[in-house]
């Protein structure tokens, strides 16, 4: 293992147009968490390239407790990185700068070294030096084995150190898993906890207003909830939602406000509304419930087609009126 496990983080980072991209269009703060953590991930790899395989992918999301659609994004929609799909491997343009910037940078130092750089300092010592043919003392003896440990030592916590830094979001996610004995809860099945969203009528008017579809996204929830049921089973996410939020933090994603998913939910939805539509007079209704509508009237079931665009149903007299 090498010695050191860093790289430079440049001040300017967030100057970056595909960085200020990512950071609109998502959750800033959890964006660019996820883009320093994948960061970190390539540069404990050889060659600075790893695996980007959905089932390592939904492993590290789990372990580090962040959403598996957000990693997917900052990986793939913000050409931060460069991805080989045959090979299922990626990389980073910046990662690769900046650790070529610093490897050419100790390779110099090293070559200084052989040239008679800078020598290292000797402590002084008021005993006789082993250097003259002597033998040394009991006391250098001595030293020169506490040394060594201190040595030894030093190196253990610095490896020890880094590792703490990148493994220590799973060491409190596995504590936490580890000291939650509360009664065990049925796992419902993920179409379930999807329809559960519509009763959740708080979350559901925030998400509203986060996902930018105004009234479209107020008049047709179970429509949109529908639509958002395909998508899970086209991207086979169904097996990762056990719980209500892990339903909830999904769809926040899928319908946020500019995203690829969003824009795609709105002309699936458009599209679905538009194959609905009644192309007679009936177009000018609207449905509330379940029930047909007109100017705020209800129209029963059994009522006969409405003869001119402009009709109203007359409840008493059980018959269409001006």
């Amino acid at each position: 293992m090498k010695k050191d496990q860093y790289f430079n983080l440049e001040v300017n980072l967030l100057n970056d147009d595909n960085i200020a991209c990512m950071m609109s269009e998502m959750n800033a703060a959890e964006a660019l968490g996820i883009y320093v953590m994948l960061l970190l991930h390539l540069r404990t790899k050889d060659a600075y390239e790893a695996s980007c395989k959905p089932v390592l992918l939904k492993a590290m999301a789990r372990r580090y407790d962040v959403d598996e659609v957000a990693v997917e994004r900052v990986l793939r929609e913000f050409d931060l990185f460069e991805l080989d799909e045959e090979r299922q491997m990626f990389r980073s343009s910046y990662l690769d700068r900046v650790m070529k910037s610093l490897e050419e940078k100790r390779k110099m130092d090293i070559e200084n070294g052989k040239k008679g750089g800078r020598p290292k300092k000797v402590a002084k010592s008021a005993e006789t030096p082993v250097s003259k043919g002597r033998k040394p003392t009991e006391n250098q003896k001595r030293r020169e084995e506490e040394s060594k440990e201190e040595e030894s030592k030093g190196s253990v916590s610095v490896v020890n150190n880094n590792r703490s830094n990148i493994e220590t979001p799973s060491l409190v996610s596995r504590l936490a898993d580890e000291g939650n004995h509360g009664p065990l809860q049925p796992v419902l099945p993920w179409e379930k906890l999807v329809d559960q969203l519509f009763t959740f009528q708080s979350y559901m008017e925030l998400a509203g207003q986060h996902s930018g579809l105004g009234k479209l996204f107020v008049d047709h929830q179970k429509l949109i909830l529908e639509i958002f049921k395909k998508h899970i089973r086209l991207y086979d996410k169904g097996a990762g939602l056990l719980f209500p939020e892990d339903v909830k933090r999904y769809f926040s994603n899928y319908i946020a406000a500019g995203s690829v998913t969003c824009r795609t939910l709105r002309e699936t939805l458009l599209k679905e509304l538009e194959n609905t539509v009644d192309k007679d007079v009936n177009r000018f209704e609207s449905v509330v419930d379940g029930r047909r509508t007109y100017l705020g009237h209800l129209i029963p079931v059994d009522a006969p087609p409405r003869p001119d665009a402009s009709a109203v149903w007359d409840d008493v007299k059980k018959r269409w009126a001006h």
